[in-house]
């Protein structure tokens, strides 16, 4: 008996000595082959080895990682050196020094390090740090690197983590609303953040077990490329980043990547996990703390519920912006196009002088209660105009590592369009006038300024813009200064700043975002950024109207999605909703507009919950452009009073009765829209 207690006071106190963690929270075990870090939701083993390597991850019970052999490259390094010397590193490269127990930030860690020989006098540490915080279901990643005098780091891919494959797995990027993939062969998904293609920092992986949960918490909203890279078996989730070089502390030798990278596993499903992981990130953030109540937002456009899209100065144009006025109402909001001099994605930014007549077309939209926003494009300087040559527009272009122009064709032009760099004092300079320009001479109700919520930062290696070369966070303060100067010293009383698409760090610069350029070809529309910012912004549209007819039946689809998202409706070229074959689509829009406006309630400063497909009587039909889809969808939203609602949405021309979550049935009227209170 006493031998008995004798060995089990042995073993406690190894097991005690073996723990380095507390007892309670996060703790880093031992063994002779393994070394776990673990608290009571997520644990890791790393193979005591040579190499680097995870030989299981497991996150809320989920085994994300069976076998070894998966995750020896948990980070790429590409250098450049005083003599040219532009080598991708991997750790195979150097000697694996293998790993240390740590206490960062109050958290229990284990660092891994690696040292790279760059020269035969330069031994160079990668440090890599695996955080697990007590009682978290999230493992956090943070990369160091050394950097002898003379080197820098231009390209980063940190951390790559690769998981298990099943067969009914779908990836969903932050691609405008959210775009879901079937992962039916093996190809790499990249998100470019911030942009149209990666309006949040997160990847999710989702099937009916639940959601695997990849972010980046970096409140500066760096420049980045989130990718997928889905293969027969495994799926690796990475970042790529062009870094810049102020990431670089040439003091002490070291670059640093400026923000941790979280992984974790809802077994709720991908909601949960954006709603419970990325959207209290959000509030940390300088775009996400904002309340709507607090940025002073002109009321007129908290209450308009119904855009249309003018292009051209003519008659017929304007014939049809007064007919949808005369349908839709008082506080129709018209947002003109191709009212400028030159054609289209032409000659930008030389826009003046105005077409003939826009003056007064305008001044005829505001005198019926309507209001006005024209086109500019605040990214694009056509290095053709007269005003490239006249200014030194190449001065304020962003420039390539080599130094060449970034160059883009669009089809609406099929002219060379050069990229300018935000930071550009000569650029930040000709929009400010230009704002300025329009409000004065054409009494505007604001600018609509295109694609700097849509287009990717461009890194930049100027060296007169006032930033650090390289990428960085440099283009969205650039454009955060330019619109906090407009917005404080040249916007006219009760005007409003537009811009294009829904990254996430311009939200709280404009006062609304028009999304419509969400990929919906290979994909499905999801809603994961009302999910975490619908009571953040305002929003207009959905996807793209057509552009041809708006009769076949995508835009009956378009518009009951908008409404149940919560965004205002239309954005619609009136000279195609107005003809007499279009009735149906101009009364629908006229319907859910009426019921929009009772809503404001709810869809202004409330929270989207989550999306419903109903049962019951609910049929399928083909919606061109967009696939199988049932023609009643719904919505539930918390208002900002706390009171729980629902939207149905009919789209089809007959009656429909669809069961209700409370196992009520209900029946939906054609082409009608209806709300509950819960």
């Amino acid at each position: 008996m006493m031998k008995n207690c004798l060995i089990s006071i042995l073993v406690s106190l190894v097991s005690i000595t073996a723990s380095w963690g507390q007892a309670k929270g996060t703790k880093v075990t031992e063994t002779d082959s393994t070394v776990t870090l673990q608290n009571g939701n997520v644990r890791m083993e790393f193979p005591k080895s040579d190499v680097f390597d995870i030989s299981k991850l497991t996150l809320n019970g989920k085994e994300l990682v069976l076998s070894k052999g998966y995750n020896t490259i948990p980070w790429t390094l590409t250098y450049k050196g005083p003599q040219g010397e532009n080598p991708t590193l991997f750790p195979s490269h150097g000697e694996y020094m293998g790993w240390s127990k740590k206490i960062e930030n109050g958290n229990t860690a284990i660092t891994f390090k690696w040292n790279i020989r760059l020269t035969y006098n330069d031994l160079v540490p990668i440090v890599m740090t695996v955080s697990v915080p007590d009682n978290s279901e999230l493992v956090y990643w943070n990369i160091q690197a050394g950097t002898p005098k003379g080197w820098l780091v231009s390209n980063i891919q940190f951390p790559r983590v690769t998981i298990i494959r099943q067969d009914n797995t779908q990836l969903i990027t932050s691609a405008g609303w959210g775009a879901e993939y079937d992962l039916k062969n093996p190809q790499v998904y990249a998100s470019s953040y911030p942009s149209v293609t990666g309006s949040m920092q997160l990847l999710l992986l989702h099937n009916s077990e639940g959601s695997v949960y990849y972010a980046t918490e970096d409140k500066e909203a760096c420049g980045k490329d989130l990718r997928a890279a889905v293969g027969e078996k495994n799926v690796t989730l990475l970042t790529d980043v062009v870094t810049s070089e102020g990431w670089s502390d040439y003091t002490n030798e070291t670059f640093t990547l400026p923000w941790a990278t979280v992984v974790g596993f809802s077994t709720r499903g991908w909601q949960n996990a954006a709603t419970k992981w990325y959207r209290p990130f959000t509030f940390t953030t300088e775009w996400g703390s904002k309340s709507l109540t607090s940025r002073n937002i002109p009321q007129w456009l908290l209450d308009t519920d119904v855009w249309i899209r003018a292009k051209g100065v003519n008659d017929t144009v304007r014939n049809a912006v007064n007919k949808a006025i005369d349908l839709y109402g008082k506080n129709t909001f018209v947002h003109w196009y191709f009212w400028h001099h030159y054609p289209y994605d032409t000659h930008y930014p030389d826009y003046f002088p105005a077409k003939a007549d826009f003056a007064d077309m305008i001044a005829e939209v505001r005198k019926r209660g309507c209001h006005t926003v024209p086109y500019i494009n605040g990214r694009l300087w056509d290095p053709s105009s007269n005003s490239y040559k006249a200014l030194n527009g190449a001065s304020a272009s962003c420039r390539k590592p080599d130094g060449m122009l970034y160059t883009e064709i669009y089809p609406t032009s099929k002219v060379l369009n050069s990229v300018t760099c935000p930071a550009s004092k000569l650029w930040q300079g000709i929009i400010t006038d230009l704002v300025i320009k329009i409000q004065k001479e054409l009494k505007t109700n604001g600018i609509y300024i295109d694609q700097i919520a849509a287009a990717a930062p461009q890194p930049c290696w100027a060296t007169n813009h006032g930033h650090a070369p390289g990428g960085g966070d440099y283009w969205h303060k650039a454009y955060r200064h330019l619109m906090d100067s407009i917005r404080t010293n040249h916007l006219e009383q009760d005007n409003i700043l537009i811009s294009e698409e829904n990254a996430e760090c311009y939200i709280d610069m404009f006062d609304l975002l028009l999304t419509v350029n969400s990929p919906h070809n290979g994909c499905k529309i999801v809603p994961l950024f009302p999910i975490v910012y619908s009571d953040r912004l305002i929003t207009s549209a959905y996807t793209y109207s057509p552009t041809d007819r708006v009769n076949r039946g995508d835009f009956l689809y378009q518009t009951m999605q908008c409404f149940l998202y919560g965004s205002q409706l239309g954005w619609v070229d009136p000279t195609l909703l107005m003809k007499d074959e279009a009735k149906r689509e101009a009364d629908f829009l006229k319907t859910l507009s009426t019921l929009r406006k009772k809503q404001h309630d709810v869809f202004v400063g409330g929270r989207y919950i989550k999306e419903i497909i109903p049962d019951g009587d609910n049929p399928v039909i083909d919606v061109p452009g967009f696939g199988k889809m049932n023609v009643v969808a719904g919505s539930e939203w918390l208002s900002p009073k706390g009171q729980k609602v629902q939207y149905y949405v009919n789209m089809d021309s007959a009656d429909h009765e669809i069961n209700l979550s409370d196992h009520k049935k209900i029946t939906i009227k054609a082409l009608q829209g209806i709300r509950i209170n819960l």
